[in-house]
């Protein structure tokens, strides 16, 4: 018994630190521009995916949708996934979803973006739909977007983010621009020719990838 309480009686120090460590950290941005069978841009915008030698991995989607009801609908959708690599020769990795519960997107000391679980219990991302058809202002957000030099603050507990930086993408000029700037009016004079015609659009995912 006395063996028993001195092993049982040591301190446990338990403490919070902000600590800065160096990493690197990989990113892909690109457009969405998705068109159905007959060519026509049903999907328009932007899609940015990171991560860093920790194996966590973000993937954030910002996009117009002309739905099926011929609706042009907004989605922001924010996946977080832990991967681990099994074998090197040949690479093989394993994933997990990490559950989020919410997230923001700063540029500047400003909220430009933001986005909530959805209702999908299964579905461990952000997903969040705007029905207000902002045109100029939407726009604008996937250039941002797609430009980087933003932070992607992200809620893996509920009272407590973690901040992905999204460095300025060096690759981006003017032209990048032009294939956005095709999809979107491709997908407008869809929407307004299907309000005659009667004609829908097939929506066949519930994201873009």
């Amino acid at each position: 018994m006395l063996l028993l309480s001195a092993t049982t009686g040591f301190a446990k120090d338990e403490y919070e630190q902000d600590i800065k460590e160096p990493n690197f950290r990989f990113y892909t941005i690109e457009w969405i521009d998705v068109a159905d069978d007959n060519d026509r841009k049903y999907v328009c915008g932007t899609k940015v995916t990171t991560f860093d030698y920790s194996g966590r991995k973000f993937m954030m989607e910002y996009y117009y949708l002309l739905t099926n009801e011929n609706k042009v609908v907004t989605r922001f959708h924010l996946d977080a996934l832990q991967i681990s690599f099994e074998t090197a020769e040949p690479l093989k990795t394993e994933s997990l979803a990490i559950k989020l519960h919410g997230s923001i997107i700063n540029k500047d000391g400003e909220e430009i973006l933001a986005g909530i679980r959805g209702l999908d219990e299964e579905y461990k991302g952000i997903a969040t739909e705007y029905n207000e058809l902002d045109l100029i202002g939407n726009t604008e957000l996937f250039k941002i977007l797609y430009r980087g030099g933003y932070d992607i603050e992200a809620y893996i507990m509920p009272q407590a983010s973690t901040v992905i930086p999204i460095a300025e993408n060096h690759l981006y000029n003017q032209n990048s621009e032009e294939t956005l700037i095709r999809c979107i009016a491709d997908l407008m004079d869809s929407h307004e020719a299907n309000k005659s015609k009667g004609e829908v659009f097939s929506e066949s995912a519930h994201r873009t990838g």
